[in-house]
């Protein structure tokens, strides 16, 4: 993509990421959960994780993740486990409570994304997921460069 198209393209990112930060924020998180614990919870129903994993998962220092899984367990979402192999590591692994928020918020989300959906021609949904797809491989792509970019 030449200079001038991505140029061209620079509002409308911003935009979108702008409006999809807000809508994490007030649709799906409902100002009760930050936007970092509705990220943590859903991804821990993915399975368990280390802090050092999730981190990585989440692109936070590992000091941001011990500070967010912290919180989530103050709340009772979650609960540390210890390896039985290496009592220095945890796995981090979510209550019955924690699976029941984690569930509320992926079903706001997946109802929010259906919202946006419904706004956009059915015909062109296979389209709109296969730009989100390789836009999100793309972003994992370029996380270390992005780090530097203005940095």
């Amino acid at each position: 993509m030449g200079k001038k198209a991505v140029k061209a393209l620079v509002p409308d990112v911003v935009a979108f990421c702008r409006m999809f930060s807000n809508l994490e924020r007030e649709a799906v998180c409902c100002g009760s959960v930050s936007v970092p614990q509705c990220v943590l919870l859903q991804t821990l129903l993915e399975g368990d994780w280390d802090v050092s994993s999730l981190a990585e998962r989440m692109s936070v220092t590992k000091g941001a993740m011990t500070r967010l899984v912290d919180g989530a367990q103050t709340r009772g979402w979650i609960k540390r486990v210890q390896d039985s192999s290496d009592r220095r590591r945890f796995s981090v692994e979510l209550t019955p409570r924690g699976t029941a928020e984690a569930k509320r918020l992926a079903d706001c989300t997946e109802r929010a994304i259906e919202a946006i959906l419904r706004n956009v021609p059915a015909t062109e949904h296979a389209n709109v997921a296969h730009a989100v797809k390789l836009l999100r491989l793309a972003l994992d792509q370029a996380q270390g460069e992005l780090g530097q970019i203005c940095g």
